[in-house]
């Protein structure tokens, strides 16, 4: 856990240094681009001093070269999707691309991830998919509220629901600590969301060897990654931060960052780079 925070820290140091520097460029942006984050696994990481984690870091880092400085602020993952869908934000980051999405932005694909079913449970029978899960009566399943993983993802949920069987939370860490009572049997979720909050909650770090991850035949690879507002954002705007973005990609930075703060076996069950 040492060399993890050490990790943390400096990165950290780096997102701070680089955030400092990015205040004094000139911009091509016509004003600061805002972000509100959610936390979420090690993408976003809060703290008393400031913000920290993958994507907060790969902004702080990028920004000098398009000339776009960033504003961060912490929020629940429902509040942050309000925001953007409300024009109260310039940036949906990190996001799954869905239809519902598109109405409000335009997508930038940055790597590729998929939700899995996972479990702690040791006396659990194995779950070939969804409609297993969905056949199996007495099991219990908890989500983060406002995740979406398409069509498929919904849709069970929506039967779930129907069943009494559904429990909502409002982040991945309550989640974890769900399937750690033994108050739900199953959640369905991206790898490095849930190993992220384990790895940082010290009152759930002893379940990371015993989760049980299980792929599901009808959750497909997902693009990931951010949405730009149609609302808040002008044309000029936009084109700067595609071509950040675009840099990023090409770079390879993104999954760089992805494979550094992550080095679990898990992660790479639920991520692959573009």
């Amino acid at each position: 856990m040492a060399q993890i925070m050490t990790r943390y820290c400096c990165y950290f140091l780096i997102f701070t240094l680089c955030h400092c520097i990015m205040s004094a460029v000139h911009a091509k942006c016509s004003r600061k681009i805002n972000v509100a984050f959610s936390p979420t696994g090690l993408t976003a990481i809060p703290s008393e001093t400031g913000i920290s984690g993958i994507y907060p870091s790969l902004l702080a880092s990028a920004s000098g070269k398009e000339g776009c400085s960033f504003e961060f602020s912490v929020v629940p993952r429902t509040r942050q999707e309000l925001m953007f869908q409300n024009g109260q934000t310039d940036l949906l980051l990190p996001a799954i691309r869905t239809v519902r999405r598109d109405a409000f932005g335009t997508f930038i694909p940055l790597l590729y991830t998929r939700a899995v079913l996972v479990s702690m449970r040791a006396d659990l029978p194995p779950v070939a998919s969804i409609q297993e899960l969905i056949d199996r009566k007495t099991a219990k399943v908890v989500v983060v509220r406002g995740y979406d993983y398409g069509d498929v993802y919904i849709n069970a949920l929506q039967e779930l629901a129907k069943q009494d069987r559904l429990i909502y939370e409002a982040d991945p860490g309550s989640v974890a600590r769900m399937l750690k009572a033994g108050a739900a049997d199953y959640t369905i979720i991206a790898p490095y969301i849930l190993i992220g909050e384990i790895q940082m909650d010290a009152r759930i770090r002893d379940i990371e060897d015993k989760l049980r991850y299980e792929m599901l035949p009808e959750m497909p690879w997902l693009d990931s990654g951010v949405y730009l507002s149609a609302k808040t954002l002008t044309e000029q705007d936009k084109q700067s931060l595609k071509t950040l973005f675009a840099g990023l990609l090409k770079s390879g930075a993104v999954w760089k960052y992805f494979q550094f703060y992550y080095q679990s076996e898990a992660f790479s069950l639920g991520s692959r780079p573009r």
